[in-house]
């Protein structure tokens, strides 16, 4: 990395602060703003208007990561103390809370919140408009739909009882659903459209409704594709070439890991 290419005002009205970190064939376009603490990886992208390390009313210090390869979206807001794993995309208008903590190959939407201490694992996709409230956790290659809320206070504002819901890996959340403190969403667990889930979801299962209750099995769900019905769920093995979706399958843990979770 060269920290002496890349410093104060550049062209086009971009700064980038004396004691920023930004590798030599990183990307910062004009107007974005860089603040000190703030390490930018080999490859990375900023795009015009995104802030990085500024800090926001009570917002403790701390550096702000972005890894190698991550593209940072126009108008994206990071604060102080949040870091971003590789290959990572935030889209634009996005607000990431101090604390949070993104990992590598993660795919966040435009116009999403990430607040204080919440944690996206690997391979996670925010499609757009999300609410991540703060300590949720969600999993690995987890999918949520646009307009989904996680909340963690169930009498706003006492913050008497908060809990962050858990998502757990390669789940699926359905747009504009939401999710109550606390709750536990298995793996490939799925919540449909318009759902209100206030109780945990187990591994596999849909669950539907206001409040959500068990539909059925997810592997149970099949789909019209062009002229054959299909198996599409759990959702991942549409990306898996050796992957038969003719047909169902028992368990595709065991499937593929040759062991249960």
């Amino acid at each position: 990395m060269d920290r002496d290419r890349q410093r104060g005002p550049l062209p086009g009205g971009a700064w980038i602060d004396p004691l920023a970190f930004v590798a030599s064939d990183a990307i910062v376009n004009a107007g974005a703003w860089i603040g000190p603490d703030v390490n930018i990886g080999p490859g990375a992208v900023v795009s015009p208007g995104a802030v990085l390390g500024l800090a926001g009313p009570q917002c403790p210090p701390g550096p702000v990561e972005i890894g190698p390869g991550t593209w940072v979206g126009p108008h994206v807001h990071v604060e102080p103390g949040v870091q971003i794993g590789k290959d990572g995309v935030i889209g634009s208008s996005t607000l990431i809370r101090s604390g949070a903590r993104i990992g590598p190959a993660a795919e966040i939407g435009p116009r999403c919140t990430i607040m204080d201490n919440a944690r996206i694992e690997e391979g996670a996709h925010l499609i757009a408009d999300v609410y991540v409230c703060e300590y949720a956790r969600l999993g690995p290659q987890c999918w949520i739909s646009p307009g989904v809320s996680l909340v963690n206070d169930r009498y706003p504002p006492t913050a008497l009882e908060i809990a962050g819901p858990v998502v757990g890996q390669c789940a699926v959340i359905g747009v504009h659903s939401i999710i109550w403190p606390g709750v536990k969403l298995g793996y490939h667990a799925m919540v449909a459209s318009l759902s209100e889930v206030k109780e945990d979801v187990a591994d596999y299962v849909l669950v539907r409704g206001c409040p959500a209750r068990p539909v059925c099995d997810v592997r149970q769900i099949r789909m019209k594709l062009k002229d054959k019905w299909v198996y599409p769920y759990p959702w991942m093995r549409i990306n898996m070439p050796e992957e038969d979706i003719t047909q169902p399958i028992v368990d595709f843990r065991k499937k593929r890991n040759g062991n249960d979770r």
